[in-house]
Formats: structure tokens, C-alpha cells, sequence
């Protein structure tokens, strides 16, 4: 079974809107704040201020305060307008119709020439830029047209690749006005004057401590949400960002009433499930088990492969960090749009059968660290040991990881994935289970799999839902049914806002611009 989630089509635009002038979502009129100052915790410092070069959480949500994007996701993953008021959409195509009376931050006019220009350096290799694999298709070669007078900007693929429209709403995707696009250095070190699309302007930048930021007069250009739930309240005019690196502090900080706004992964969510406090839960990271594949390696097998599924349990792995996250049936949880959530096709557990195929096998298992210390890379390690194999675990930090797997410049058998997914699609996960091994390509466990590839092509061939999601089936049902990968669980993140605070969450996360605060 699948889930399919519909795309908003154009003719609902004007009900959409309806319901924005009822109050039943967030407003995308002008922005009128009173509120704040708004207080808000981060774990760590910006790498970049350029929305394109982003690669961390914070780098994504100084990005979305500061640039604007075409189209948003809402909370059931639907595409929703942002700079763009409609779209047209073909497997290899899209066609954006601006909203009327644009503007960059420096109140300078923002036209289709602007924002086609923004969209081609971001595609364009030489950036180096983050997300394009997932926006065009990996290697894929991109020609971005405006019109003016028409208000739009056309994208288009030499191959289909049907995830080009949800996309453009990563952060990577950002539009830079040109100050930024003509000084891009500056552009990644700090606020560039008139480069910004978005609501906010940075005005303070204390680096390691602390940042400022200040709603712009007038801005139009809010995701206009269907299904997300409008938080009361005002929008702040003022939303001040601290750096508190302990998860502890953030929360007494948030319980005396000094922050409106943290997350959390560990056990200090726990303090605000009394009531008082805004709580949204999410999924943050989705793990599985993947194979080293290649020639001379254990998950060259499809019998060890299928026995290490038989050995791990992944409502036992989902326990490893606090029980609250959902047992997987994919490479991906169930709020992805067609991700599978049939257990039949998933190789059940079955301890017995695995020790009479891992007895005495040798396994190199690696996992990064970054999550909990390992913890879910022990219990599969204690788990494939119950089955009598011989597990070496190495246990590293997540730039090591990465290097030594996801790179494959390590020598390892079974490791477990960490997969962030802020895009909500099967593709965040399917591009680095197929293709060129790196580092041509991002394919880290060598897996060849017909099956998969062909109802992957099928997928990003079509717009259609029910087709696209039928085309999903076919992928995930082969590849786990060869059980190239494993499913276990996602682990959540908590949300907390304030007494008088909230915000809306989609795709995993707070949007920054739809804080609010009362009274």
C-alpha cells in the first residue's frame, strides 16, 4: 500500500485564497507584525549565508527568513504558492506565473529575469550548490526561460524528472535578487543589501552568539497554506536567533520565559508534555539498514542480506531512542508521498532463521555517532551478535562516517543510514540507492537492482499521482523484497514554542516565518 498525497492544481487557487481571507490558514497578505521580539534557539552557528550553498539546519532557516521560494509544501506535503501565484508542470517542465508586485528587499521591483537568473546559477555546476540532484535529476542539464511581461519563469530538463515543481521549495532553492547574485562571496559571509526575496532582513549579526532580523513592510509573498492550521497570535516585526549549543540550557531558557522557540532530540522535550507549551513532534531522521554490495563484501549475498533483516527488530531499534519515532516499512516514513506502509513485502523478523545463517560470520558495521551517540548502531550490533556473528562496530563522528561510507573510501559491510529528508519525498533517499558508485555517482553501497531502477524512471517520468505512486510501488517492492535495504524507524524531533508563541511545522520542520506571538 501507498499513500498519495494530490498537488494543489491551479483552479484551486482561488479557493485556497478564500480560505486564507477566512482566517482557516496562514495568511500569505501583507505582512502587518506588531509582535515580539521573538526569541529563538539554535544549536550551532550559519556555515553560509547563501541560500544555495546551505547544508545545515541553521544555513536553512536563516535561508528561508531571508530568501523567498516559488512554491512551499504545506503540512500534507501539497505544493502550495509562495513567489509564484500558479504553475503548470510537465514531467520534463515547469511554468511559474509570478505574483504581481514583487519586490527585493531593497524595494527594488523583483522581475521573471531576476528570478530566472537566480534559478540558473543555482543550477549552474559551478556553484557547487546544495539540493540540485533532488530538484533536476543527478548530472542533469537544466535551461531556465522568463517572460516578463507574462510574469513567468519556465524550467526545463533534458530528461523527465517529475520532482522539478515540489522542489523549488528547499531552501536551497531560495531566490537571490541580483546585489546577491553579483557579489556571491559577500553573499554567503552576510546580509547583502537588496539581495533578499523573503520576509526578513538580517540587521545584527553577532557570529557564535546571536543574530537579529526584521520583518519587512508590506510583504505579500507568505506560503499561502491550505492545511496547516494558522497559529494565533501576531507576526513578530523582530526575531532575534541565540546559539545554545545544550539541549538542557535551551529548555531551562524556554521554561523561565528567555527563549519562545527550541528544538529537541533528547530527553528535555519531556519537561514541556505537561501542557502550557506549543508541542509539535516530527520526524527528523529516518533509519535504515543498507549493504556494502561490492564484489568480496557479505552484502554481495542475498542470503546475508535477508538474514541480517531477520536479525534486527525495528520496533526494538525505534525503543533505542525513546519509543516515540514510527516503524518504518521504507526507506522513508509514512509521511512521504507514496512511501510504502504495506508490512508484507518487509522481511519480518526471525531470530532463529538469521543464527542459522550469521553463525561465525565476520561483519564490519559502521554508523556515525551524531545520533545519540550511536546508540541504534549498538543495538545492531548486539543484535547481529545474538545471531552469532562477529561484529566490529565502528562507531565515528559524522564527517568520518561519511567519508568511509557514504564516499566508500572505508572498508565496511552493513551500515546504518541517518537520513534526513526536510524534502518529504522517496527521491531524498532513492538517489543515493541507485546509479554511479561515488564518486561518480551516490550510489555508497554498489547495489544493482533492475527492478528498482525501472520503477524509479517510471516515477519521475509522470505528474500523475496515481501513477507516480504506482511507479513507487514497483521500486520499493524491489528493493525489498532483495533487501537492499532494511527499514527501522525514525527518530523525532519536538518542537516547543513558547506559552504565548507558536509557528507552523511542515515537512519536518518550524517555519520561521510563520512565527507568532500574544499578547
Amino acid at each position: 500500500m501507498v499513500r498519495s498525497r494530490s498537488a494543489v492544481p491551479a483552479a484551486a487557487l482561488a479557493a485556497a485564497a478564500a480560505l486564507l481571507a477566512a482566517g482557516c490558514t496562514t495568511s500569505s497578505g501583507p505582512s502587518g507584525g506588531g509582535g515580539g521580539p521573538f526569541r529563538y534557539a539554535v544549536t550551532s552557528d550559519a556555515n553560509t549565508f547563501d541560500p544555495a550553498l546551505g547544508t545545515a539546519a541553521t544555513d536553512y532557516s536563516f535561508a528561508r527568513m531571508q530568501f523567498g521560494n516559488l512554491v512551499y509544501r504545506d503540512a500534507d506535503q501539497s505544493v502550495v504558492p509562495g513567489l509564484a501565484e500558479k504553475w503548470t508542470a510537465k514531467p520534463d517542465s515547469a511554468t511559474f506565473t509570478l505574483r504581481d508586485g514583487l519586490t527585493c528587499s531593497d524595494g527594488k521591483p523583483l522581475s521573471a529575469t531576476d528570478v530566472a537568473a537566480s534559478l540558473r546559477r543555482w543550477a549552474d555546476p559551478k556553484t557547487g550548490a546544495a539540493g540540485t540532484g533532488l530538484a533536476f535529476g543527478p548530472g542533469a542539464k537544466v535551461t531556465v526561460a522568463s517572460d516578463d511581461a507574462a510574469r513567468t519563469v519556465t524550467v526545463k530538463l533534458a530528461k523527465p524528472w517529475s520532482d522539478l515543481v515540489p522542489a523549488m521549495s528547499m531552501t536551497n532553492a531560495g531566490i537571490v535578487c541580483p546585489p546577491g547574485l553579483k557579489d556571491p562571496k559577500a553573499l554567503g559571509q552576510g546580509p547583502v543589501k537588496g539581495a533578499g526575496t523573503g520576509p526578513y532582513t538580517l540587521t545584527d549579526a553577532q557570529r557564535g552568539r546571536q543574530y537579529t532580523f526584521e520583518l519587512r513592510d508590506g510583504y505579500n509573498a507568505f506560503a499561502a497554506y491550505r492545511k496547516a492550521k494558522a497559529p494565533a497570535g501576531e507576526r513578530p516585526s523582530t526575531v532575534r536567533l541565540s546559539i545554545v549549543s545544550n539541549e538542557s540550557t535551551a529548555a531551562n531558557q524556554l521554561s523561565t520565559g528567555e527563549l519562545d522557540y527550541a528544538a529537541f532530540t533528547g530527553p528535555d522535550a519531556a519537561r514541556f508534555a505537561g501542557g502550557g507549551h506549543h508541542v509539535h513532534v516530527q520526524p527528523l531522521l529516518r533509519m535504515f539498514a543498507v549493504f556494502n554490495e561490492r564484489k568480496g563484501h557479505p552484502g554481495a549475498d542475498p542470503g546475508f542480506r535477508k538474514a541480517v533483516a531477520q536479525a534486527l527488530d525495528p520496533a526494538a531499534f525505534n525503543k533505542v531512542y525513546g519509543g516515540k519515532g514510527e516503524v518504518m516499512k521504507s526507506w522513508s516514513d509514512s509521511t512521504s508521498q507514496c512511501a510504502n506502509t504495506d508490512g508484507s513485502i518487509v522481511t519480518k523478523t526471525d531470530q532463529a532463521a538469521a543464527k542459522k545463517a550469521l553463525n561465525g560470520a565476520s561483519i564490519k558495521l559502521s554508523g556515525t555517532n551524531g545520533v545519540a551517540g550511536g546508540s541504534g548502531n549498538t543495538y545492531v550490533q548486539e543484535a547481529l551478535r545474538a545471531a552469532g556473528a562477529k561484529v566490529a562496530l565502528r562507531n565515528v563522528d559524522n564527517a568520518t562516517w561519511a567519508s568511509d561510507v557514504l564516499a566508500n573510501k572505508g572498508d565496511w559491510d552493513v551500515t546504518v543510514m541517518a537520513h534526513l529528508n526536510f524534502q518529504g519525498t522517496l527521491t531524498a533517499g532513492a538517489i543515493l540507492l541507485t546509479g554511479p558508485n561515488p564518486p561518480e555517482g551516490r550510489n555508497f553501497g554498489g547495489i544493482r537492482n533492475a527492478g528498482f531502477d525501472a520503477g524509479f524512471a517510471k516515477a519521475m517520468s509522470t505528474t500523475d499521482d496515481a501513477g507516480k505512486c504506482a511507479a513507487w510501488g514497483e521500486a520499493q517492492k524491489a528493493l525489498l523484497q532483495r533487501d537492499d535495504v532494511v527499514p527501522l524507524s525514525t527518530v523525532p524531533v519536538a518542537f516547543v514554542l513558547g506559552k504565548n508563541a507558536d509557528a507552523v511545522v511542515t515537512a519536518g520542520a518550524v517555519d520561521p516565518t510563520s512565527f507568532r506571538v500574544k499578547g
